[in-house]
């Protein structure tokens, strides 16, 4: 049974209603004790449902407010996941980790929210610090990891990479921890999960802000280079060179991948279109590369120092006997913490080095010093100061 407000008594309640009932001065008679006694015990029965029914009301939530606080997201691989609300616990766990915090810290929400992050370390620092200051206070977990080390860190919400998600899932689905698994490999996967984002740290504007600047980098390379004739464009490889147990190969990228995408984007037409590569890097020996003859190569190395296979191509014998090779026309992909061509945001700056490399004729004024702080401001709201001193000086490779 509810109870009188504490600061009102018995009297000052029902007072304000008997004296609507019992005027003696407009009345000549009195109301039996009774019947006074029965009005009474109806308006304090009034009352107690009124007080209950408002205490019900701020208490429990209704089922349509419930359905109005959650959020339904449809992710990368096409689930659908919903979620009880905008998560205030994320972790991000698994390998190819610098890609997706990368994304994720292109909303400032991310630097409160997140509370943990796989090792993104790619050899040459972490880039996070210059962005989020409570960056040593997060969770740093190897990029190999169990499900009771993420539990560790109580998330509400796990992002990882698509491809992770036969190794992962089924142990998310016993322990009921939702997770969103995301693309981040095209320029098209990047508006929609750049949408995705926008949902979970509930900030859609953001989201909205961001396809933008996406669609005006873009375009800022594409556009210019519309009318180029079939005769100008250049015979372009990309070619990933990696060492495994002091053995080193250079690779090519599927025609599906973004680097071979920013090739085509930037004026280029890819030598390797003939070849089966399959769905991965694919190794090729010097004879095919030979064969190819490209006008020009694009460089990739995230862990053997660039100036290092530089040297490898110029002193062998066979390379030196290539026209690229004495062109100069061997180009390095620039990088600062990560490398310029990799589905990191970073590919839109490697995007527009590619065309001023490529149609240096098109884009004669380009500098990509000023490029790259201007990215940095727009992407990540770095300071001119502190892209100065915390980024240019590990920059390699600008032209």
């Amino acid at each position: 049974m509810a109870l009188l407000p504490p600061s009102l008594s018995l009297a000052e309640v029902v007072s304000p209603f008997l004296s609507d009932i019992y005027k003696p001065s407009l009345l000549n008679y009195s109301i039996p004790m009774k019947t006074t006694k029965f009005i009474i015990t109806l308006m304090l029965m009034n009352l107690s449902l009124m007080w209950a029914g408002g205490a019900q009301d701020s208490s429990i939530p209704s089922k349509n407010e419930t359905i109005e606080t959650s959020i339904t997201i449809q992710d990368s691989l096409g689930r659908t996941v919903v979620l009880p609300g905008v998560p205030e616990r994320i972790v991000q766990a698994g390998s190819s980790a610098f890609l997706v915090n990368d994304a994720l810290f292109l909303f400032p929400e991310a630097r409160e929210r997140v509370v943990g992050m796989a090792d993104g370390n790619q050899g040459r620092g972490n880039f996070l610090p210059i962005v989020d200051p409570s960056y040593d206070e997060k969770i740093i977990f190897p990029r190999t990891i169990n499900i009771e080390e993420i539990l560790s860190a109580s998330p509400d919400l796990v992002i990882m990479k698509d491809f992770l998600f036969s190794k992962y899932d089924k142990e998310f689905q016993k322990v009921g921890l939702p997770v969103i698994y995301m693309d981040l490999e095209s320029p098209e996967a990047w508006e929609r999960d750049l949408a995705i984002l926008g949902q979970i740290f509930g900030n859609p504007q953001r989201a909205m802000d961001l396809q933008n600047l996406f669609s005006e980098y873009t375009m800022n390379v594409v556009n210019p280079l519309e009318g180029l004739k079939s005769e100008d464009r250049k015979k372009s490889l990309i070619l990933y060179y990696s060492e495994k147990d002091g053995t080193g190969a250079f690779q090519v990228p599927p025609l599906t991948f973004i680097q071979t995408k920013m090739l085509e984007m930037t004026g280029s037409d890819p030598v390797w279109t003939d070849a089966d590569m399959g769905t991965r890097w694919t190794t090729v020996g010097f004879e095919q590369i030979a064969a190819w003859n490209p006008d020009q190569i694009f460089l990739i190395s995230y862990r053997t120092p660039v100036s290092e296979v530089l040297n490898i191509m110029k002193e062998n014998p066979y390379w030196m006997e290539l026209s690229v090779n004495q062109g100069g026309e061997i180009h390095p992909f620039p990088m600062d913490f990560h490398s310029w061509d990799q589905p990191d945001p970073r590919w839109l700056l490697g995007l527009q080095w590619m065309a001023f490399v490529s149609h240096n004729e098109i884009f004669p004024e380009t500098d990509m010093n000023l490029k790259a702080q201007q990215f940095f401001a727009d992407f990540y709201d770095i300071s001119e100061e502190d892209y100065s001193n915390k980024i240019y000086p590990i920059v390699e490779g600008l032209e």
